[in-house]
């Protein structure tokens, strides 16, 4: 855009007919002397100045969004339209821009992404998408030269990702149900996450553009190819996260056609079940821990101006944070003596129930080798029927109650001492105002009661005081403060704890400090 804007203040090109019809030669503006130096000061100019839009683009993510919209007012949940229109006004969104973008860019759009789950589900299967339209390049040589056998260097075909709102329902309505109480039917991304995934610059290091959303893949691609994901994942059996990736991948190379969109309703490429298993997911960290994908994901204005104004809520590092503060590339540094909780109340206690019944693992992420707490289920199934006793063993892993946390936050404190003091407490919960006022009278009374310091604060995910876009973007608020807290004591069947494990991971934060119930 840069470069255009400079072509179009430039004048037009000057025609021999018209010089040879002038009579006198006009004097030069810059001496014959001078213009190798001049010229070469201009070039050195742009180029300096490219480099610091470029370099700049890197310090703060979401360089277009960078401010939030203004709060929605009104009776109803918040419709989001202003970061819609946001969205659709990134820089990107230009058909006329060169390859590899523009009309002439290659693009894969999955219609089939999850909706009607929570965001931990959503959000680790956007990561994963996002990683493979990353990988899915290949090096093009022009059809002229394969023809004629003329030596080419080729170019790689880049593909670039669409990235889709985070959607609890497809109705053409703005708002849906949940429990009786209207919600939002869909949330723009750029409302929930910045870097690559949502559309942010690459890092200057990589030659990737940005993603775009689905009004301007309609625009540029308005006869993709459909592929319908039984395709390639119909073929494997129960695969791993990394085969299942180069299946894909192979089959993306073979694409002639630059605009692939995965078939709305065929099942997810990475499905609920690989996710939520280990032995199935592990086997990508490797090439998924140097992604730019993951290294420069980070949250959204929207949510970092709530952790902002909640600092004394959370903790005191939080009162200027950015988006860039959340980013594993940038090194995070975590916040010191705060312990994030993660309590799961309501329904959840029938997801425990079901997870006995069906003798269930810890979440995919959540079974990293480095992590020192492990739940091994039955050595026989329990096929849908789980003894009494395994009931109960479960529901202290995934359900516990006030006795049973305090007693594990009073060990999981003790053990990290002396290195490692914890002063304040953060739970990520929806439970109810009494009962976590209970629960935080009980562990001021158990410090006391084992000589420990009593807590300097405790505050729980309904302490916040939240814009109404931000109520609905609380999980990814409770997400961003356990990422950056000094130790994390989660949920092991929980696929928001699971994606708050893979993030400390990739900031490579001490496994010790990352536990379960």
């Amino acid at each position: 855009m840069l470069l255009r804007s400079v072509t179009w203040s430039l004048p037009g090109q000057v025609s021999l007919e018209r010089l040879h019809s002038s009579p006198i030669r006009p004097r030069p503006f810059i001496p014959r002397r001078c213009r190798r130096s001049f010229f070469g000061l201009v070039i050195l100019g742009t180029i300096a100045l490219l480099f610091h839009l470029d370099s700049s683009s890197q310090d703060e993510l979401l360089v277009f969004l960078k401010d939030p919209p203004k709060p929605e007012s009104g009776q109803n949940p918040p419709s989001f339209y202003e970061w819609h229109d946001r969205e659709k006004r990134l820089p990107q969104h230009d058909p006329d821009l060169p390859y590899p973008q523009g009309r002439e860019g290659r693009y894969i759009r999955f219609s089939n992404q999850v909706w009607g789950l929570g965001w931990g589900n959503a959000m680790q299967e956007m990561v994963l998408n996002a990683h493979l339209a990353y990988l899915a390049k290949r090096m093009y040589a022009p059809l002229f030269n394969i023809i004629f056998a003329l030596p080419s260097p080729g170019r790689t075909r880049i593909c670039l990702y669409v990235f889709e709102n985070y959607t609890w329902d497809k109705t053409s309505e703005d708002f849906s149900n949940y429990n009786g109480k209207p919600i939002p039917a869909r949330v723009p991304l750029s409302a929930l996450l910045s870097g690559p995934v949502a559309g942010d610059p690459f890092p200057s290091s990589v030659d990737a553009p940005p993603a775009v959303v689905p009004e301007f893949f309609n625009e540029v691609c308005p006869n993709p190819t459909i592929i319908d994901s039984t395709e390639i994942n119909g073929g494997l059996s129960e695969p791993s996260a990394a085969t299942t990736l180069q299946a894909w991948i192979d089959k993306l190379e073979k694409t002639e056609d630059r605009c692939v969109e995965i078939k709305e309703h065929s099942g997810q490429i990475f499905d609920l079940w690989l996710i939520g298993t280990s032995k199935r997911l592990l086997d990508i960290w490797p090439s998924l821990v140097t992604s730019p994908i993951l290294t420069h994901i980070s949250w959204s204005p929207l949510v970092t101006a709530a952790l902002a104004a909640n600092a004394p809520i959370i903790h005191p590092a939080l009162s200027n944070a950015t988006p860039s503060d959340f980013a594993p590339s940038s090194a995070p540094t975590p916040l010191s003596g705060l312990l994030a909780l993660h309590i799961r109340r309501g329904d959840y206690l029938e997801h425990c129930k079901d997870f006995a019944n069906w003798s269930t693992r810890f979440m995919g992420f959540n079974e990293f080798r480095g992590l020192p707490d492990r739940f091994l289920p039955p050595a026989v199934h329990s096929r849908g029927h789980a003894q009494p006793e395994e009931l109960a063993r479960y529901r202290v892993h995934c359900f516990p109650e006030i006795d049973q946390i305090v007693s594990r936050v009073r060990d999981v404190r003790a053990s990290l001492l002396p290195t490692t003091t914890l002063r304040r407490v953060y739970m990520l919960t929806n439970g109810r105002p009494e009962w976590l006022q209970e629960l935080k009278n009980v562990l001021q009374e158990d410090a006391r009661m084992q000589g420990m310091d009593e807590w300097e604060h405790i505050g729980t995910s309904r302490d916040l005081q939240l814009s109404r876009e931000q109520q609905h973007n609380l999980q990814a608020v409770d997400m961003a403060i356990a990422q950056r807290s000094e130790v994390f004591l989660g949920n092991g069947f929980s696929s928001l704890t699971s994606n708050v494990v893979m993030l400390r991971a990739a900031q490579s934060m001490d496994w010790n400090k990352t536990r379960f119930w």
